[in-house]
């Protein structure tokens, strides 16, 4: 199977026209090979993972999946590169040729449908191979580039894909995430979708103290999500990992100066945050009524996207 589209090692690759407000960095794309595509999932749930890239532009601060970084043999910082695995759908082809079983994702580090799968495709050409296999697809992404694939998307039985959002202002969101479209393009493609009959949720995460764990934030997106036609909505607190810590305290010193307080205290006492958390999401849920993934029995974290 081809990759198309491949430009020299290292060559600077700017994401395509619809991210660049995101104000994002150059990323530098290499490629390599893979030993293999199909690995096994310790995601409760998910039986394997399909990962075909390694790093991601979409530069999110708050991503736990940077320590992947130190298994990559890189010194760029996270967000800054991409590693195309050019080989990655012929791997895939060989593994599929024993039948397979069960869930697999779409991805757990790294995000299938970050701008460089525009150009190299490899995402899509991995869900033509599932089309012709027994596994079920579940796919978590910041993109709307997955509009592209609904012709796919409809061959395959119970699929389901879901949305991050982390905040309702787009203007926030690129302070956060500045490689990744923003909230409202993952909603309007969310809603194409639902309307041609694929199952959507929402994974509203992480919930940042401070910035994103106010009812004002959390409604919003739950609306948002509800008129969308997400079928469930669920939450997932800030995994408080240092490397986020730091990123995210450099936003709140420089831009949200007065909110340092209510950041400084959970990650005193991320135990404590939790908690509030839950009692908030606990008061959305009997707004709200269904589709909503209680407080406490939200899915496993997810690394990225």
């Amino acid at each position: 199977m081809k990759v198309a589209g491949q430009i020299p090692e290292g060559e600077p690759f700017l994401p395509h026209p619809g991210i660049a407000v995101g104000v994002a960095p150059q990323v530098a794309v290499s490629f390599k090979q893979c030993r293999s595509a199909l690995n096994r999932s310790g995601i409760p749930g998910m039986d394997y993972c399909l990962n075909p890239y390694s790093g991601c532009a979409h530069g999110c601060l708050y991503c736990y999946a940077s320590f992947m970084r130190r298994f990559l043999n890189v010194e760029q910082r996270w967000g800054s590169f991409v590693q195309v695995k050019n080989n990655f759908p012929e791997r895939l082809a060989a593994e599929l040729r024993r039948p397979k079983h069960g869930r697999v994702m779409l991805a757990s580090v790294t995000d299938a449908y970050q701008p460089v799968e525009k150009r190299f495709g490899l995402t899509r050409s991995c869900l033509e191979l599932l089309t012709r296999s027994e596994l079920e697809v579940g796919i978590l992404t910041k993109s709307d580039l997955v509009v592209r694939d609904l012709d796919l998307l409809a061959r395959l039985p119970n699929v389901r894909v879901g949305f991050t959002l982390t905040v309702a202002d787009d203007g926030l969101a690129r302070l956060l995430e500045p490689g990744a479209p923003p909230p409202s393009r993952r909603l309007a493609a969310m809603a194409a979708l639902a309307r041609a009959g694929v199952r959507t949720w929402a994974f509203i995460a992480p919930v940042i103290p401070g910035l994103g764990d106010t009812a004002e934030n959390l409604g919003s997106l739950l609306r948002a999500a509800k008129a969308a036609g997400a079928r469930e909505v669920h939450f997932d607190p800030l995994n408080f990992y240092p490397t986020a810590v730091a990123n995210l305290e450099r936003v709140f010193s420089r831009h949200f100066p007065r909110r340092l307080g209510a950041w400084h205290a959970a990650c005193r006492n991320p135990a404590a945050y939790r908690k509030r958390l839950a009692r908030v999401i606990a008061e959305l849920y009997s707004t709200f009524g269904s589709p909503i993934g209680r407080g406490d029995k939200t899915p496993p974290r997810y690394p990225c996207p």
